[in-house]
């Protein structure tokens, strides 16, 4: 038998009749083609149609036609339909280019890190029912804190305590203790007569003035004087410092106000801490000791990142915004620093007199005659920053000073601003002293800042637009240390509800003042609505106003009948608590 592989395939029959089948075929669909028409015949231009789909438009724009269509629909959300202030008859095309301007300017000098919230000339002097007052501390109130929200107020004392308050009606909400000094179940007290022993009675069996006392477990919370407490923006990190050298960081539910919960203690500082600030928006903390360093944390992870050194002196106070910026002040070596912490840097600011050297080298003379009223300056104690660029310090011989970047001398000083004191003296007569500054705080970005001391006053100045000089602009009494200031705006949206009403309020005038138990007739509403009709205009300046400078800031205070972080002059008649002031705006 034969291989398959070598024998020759058949051709079938019939093959040639398929193959002339298909050729019939296809010379029949041509001639179908050209009975239709060729393709030059045909019209091939597109009809353009109004109801054209609108999404094949956008797929068919070009990028920059896309961001001119995008910037116009961005400026017609800028022009309000239902502005009831438009005038029939005048040119509304070139009144709404005036605001839309004005309005887009107000946007870039809010990210621009420069004083943009101009409220000084529209507020007014708080009468005595609009300070509003609490108290509960036997020892000087050294700090009084709130966040963003404006929710809660926390305050601070010597005797290691914190008080939560809520700001809507003065009411305490809760109270961190102190840790107590007694490690084991072993350890009773020595006497049952004694006035600490009756305190101790009195806390345990009260239902009112300690309720809602918070339980800490063995090595939770603070053990001596606390002289330094900061809040985040969003009101969920309360953290504390004082005498033992140690952060307290603690947790508190933003809605309620009422689950805090100690977290942790940071630790690091080989001495006292005298300031704490988180930095704008974010969980970074900045802590000031009197171990001359600066140091920085992260509280959502609560990590320590870095520690800053330069200063050669005690660190007395410390301030920061937004930036990567902060500076401190340096107590007795008299200089102000500035650091920045992403390029690792810092620049020094010198206050104080100048020495006989620099005065000679300028033209002076080497005869000695300073005035006798020339008050010397020997120690910086508080700071607050204004923007970016420029900020306040108040020194012991109570001069406030203006500082900027660009100068390394001050740029605007006002001396002895809270006035002297005036001491009897058998073997000299009558003596003069200056009131140092206890306390400076400053609206964030904005031109209006406060100052304390133990003159009885508050004094509110208004930065000029210049950023050359500043002046008076009102006062408000107060009688004990100012040993704390806060300048806040409210984060209220579109004004709906100011997060202070003084008609729920108990207390009003000053912290010695009895509680009001009938309700009062004015509330904080209907003083808001009363501004509202210039919250888009500035009736004085004619010009569009931002959202922080439509809100009326919050002026917090805390009181003391000794300084914070000394006890050598004392006032006894003064009652220790914390005052909040609503600076309502002129209608």
């Amino acid at each position: 038998m034969s291989d398959p592989f070598f024998q020759r395939k058949r051709k079938r029959a019939g093959a040639n009749i398929s193959r002339g089948t298909k050729k019939a075929e296809r010379k029949d669909e041509s001639d179908d083609d050209d009975s239709i028409g060729a393709i030059d015949d045909l019209d091939l231009t597109h009809e353009f149609r109004d109801n054209e789909n609108e999404d094949d438009l956008l797929v068919k724009e070009t990028p920059a036609e896309a961001k001119v269509r995008l910037a116009r629909l961005y400026l017609d959300g800028l022009h309000d339909p239902n502005d009831e202030d438009r005038i029939e008859g005048i040119d509304a095309a070139a009144a709404d280019r005036e605001n839309i301007a004005a309005r887009l300017q107000k946007d870039v000098q809010e990210h621009s890190g420069r004083m943009h919230v101009f409220v000084a000339d529209r507020l007014q002097t708080p009468t005595a029912s609009e300070i509003l007052c609490v108290r509960g501390h036997r020892l000087a109130v050294t700090s009084a804190k709130t966040s963003m929200r404006c929710d809660y107020l926390f305050t601070a004392d010597k005797q290691g305590r914190i008080v939560q308050w809520r700001l809507r009606d003065g009411k305490q909400v809760c109270i961190l203790p102190r840790q107590s000094r007694s490690s084991g179940a072993q350890t009773k007290p020595v006497s049952h007569t004694s006035g600490a022993a009756r305190r101790r009675e009195r806390e345990r069996k009260s239902s009112h003035t300690y309720q809602g006392t918070l339980s800490l477990q063995q090595y939770q919370g603070h053990t001596s004087d606390l002289f330094a407490m900061a809040i985040s923006d969003d009101g969920k990190y309360l953290v504390s410092g004082g005498s033992d050298r140690r952060i307290g960081v603690w947790r508190i539910d933003p809605e309620t106000g009422k689950s805090i919960a100690w977290v942790r203690a940071l630790s690091g500082h080989k001495d006292a801490i005298c300031g704490l600030a988180f930095r704008g928006e974010s969980l970074e903390l900045l802590s000031a000791s009197r171990d001359r360093t600066v140091k920085l944390f992260d509280v959502s992870q609560l990590s320590y990142i870095e520690t800053l050194f330069g200063h050669q002196e005690a660190i007395e106070d410390l301030s920061c915004l937004r930036a990567e910026r902060a500076v401190t002040a340096g107590g007795r070596e008299r200089t102000c620093r500035l650091w920045k912490i992403r390029e690792e840097s810092q620049l020094v600011f010198r206050g104080g007199t100048r020495s006989k050297v620099q005065a000679l080298l300028e033209g002076g003379d080497l005869i000695d005659t300073h005035d006798k009223n020339e008050v010397q300056e020997g120690s910086l104690d508080c700071v607050t920053m204004i923007d970016d660029h420029h900020f306040i310090s108040g020194s012991d011989a109570g001069t406030l000073s203006l500082w900027s970047l660009a100068k390394k001398k001050p740029v605007f000083c006002v001396p002895t601003a809270h006035g002297f004191d005036v001491h009897h003296s058998e073997t000299e007569g009558v003596q003069r002293r200056a009131r140092y500054i206890t306390s400076v705080a400053c609206l964030p970005y904005g031109d209006v800042f406060a100052s304390g001391s133990w003159d009885g006053s508050i004094r509110l100045w208004k930065i000029d637009a210049t950023m050359q000089q500043f002046s008076p602009l009102l006062t408000i009494p107060v009688a004990g240390f100012v040993n704390c200031l806060q300048l806040v705006t409210p984060a209220v949206d579109r004004m709906t509800k100011y997060p202070v009403n003084p008609a729920e309020w108990r207390r009003h005038g000053s912290l010695d003042a009895n509680l009001n138990v009938d309700p009062m007739q004015s509330s904080a509403d209907s003083r808001l609505a009363g501004n509202q009709q210039n919250n888009k205009r500035d009736p004085a300046a004619n010009r569009v106003l931002g959202q922080k400078e439509s809100i009326p800031p919050l002026l917090i205070a805390g009181i003391g009948q000794e300084p914070k972080s000394s006890r050598w002059f004392t006032l006894p008649d003064t009652t220790p608590g914390a005052m909040v002031i609503p600076l309502w705006f002129t209608t």
